[in-house]
């Protein structure tokens, strides 16, 4: 993963909440040049965040029982992904006349935070099916399908925002993106995976105040942990087992006007 840029900076570490719910911070347009408008005050950090997030789902069911060629599946399927942004990205926070804050990256208009974040995703499938004896197909191991154990580059698209006093950190692509490593415990879709698939990052937030953004603290460690929400479903499983979680690491260090 990309090092963290060389700076010898205090950091301040402060605790992050998830959140499943947030108002995106758009690009304002047809603004005049921020810093020509009196009394405007900024503050630039440089930002560095590495991230990762565990998904699995373990479940069984069996298809036409009592039947010759009858259909039974069951195993386990873990999924991790992984990614990181180092050196090069500059955020810069805006406080205008009458006290509101806008963000974005330095080149970007208002709003405009998005980053990509390279890095890897890697799905491990144990476990086996069931066709039936004889003609009917035999048994078949989850460990056998393609890309499984296989780290396939991803490279993640994020963004930050700055909203109600928060910093919050959430996907920045709206369409599904497809999965690398699908090939894993899919080839007959037995298994129906997971509730939230790849590329899942429910919105993460914290406070960061106008003081800090603002102050002279020269730098803060963002500790993003997670509290995802996913709902058991209610499918022909005999057993079902969902579980998913994450966290990220986001460092700010202050750089000057």
């Amino acid at each position: 993963m990309p090092s963290l840029a060389k700076c010898g900076l205090l950091a301040v570490t402060l605790t992050l909440a998830l959140a499943t719910a947030a108002t995106a911070q758009l690009p304002t347009p047809n603004l005049p040049d921020i810093p020509d408008i009196p009394g405007v005050k900024t503050a630039k950090f440089k930002m560095t965040i590495h991230g990762l997030q565990h998904s699995y789902f373990a479940g069984s069911f069996t298809l036409n029982p009592g039947q010759t060629c009858s259909f039974h599946a069951e195993g386990q399927v873990s999924e991790d992904w992984e990614f990181a942004r180092g050196r090069g990205t500059v955020l810069v926070f805006t406080k205008l006349p009458g006290g509101l804050v806008l963000m974005h990256r330095a080149g970007r208009p208002p709003g405009d935070a998005a980053f990509a974040a390279p890095g890897g995703l890697k799905r491990e499938a144990n476990g086996f099916y069931d066709f039936g004896p004889g003609g009917c197909g035999g048994i078949h191991n989850w460990g056998d399908d393609p890309d499984c154990f296989e780290e396939h580059p991803v490279n993640s698209d994020l963004r930050l925002q700055y909203l109600s006093g928060k910093l919050v950190l959430d996907r920045g692509a709206t369409q599904q993106v497809e999965n690398p490593a699908s090939g894993c415990g899919e080839e007959v879709g037995a298994l129906d995976l997971f509730t939230f698939p790849y590329p899942l990052l429910a919105k993460q937030k914290a406070p960061f105040t106008k003081r800090q953004i603002f102050g002279r603290k020269r730098g803060f460690h963002l500790k993003l942990k997670d509290r995802f929400l996913a709902p058991l479903r209610e499918p022909v499983y005999e057993s079902v087992e969902e579980k998913l979680n994450g966290e990220s690491d986001l460092t700010l260090k202050r750089l000057k006007n």
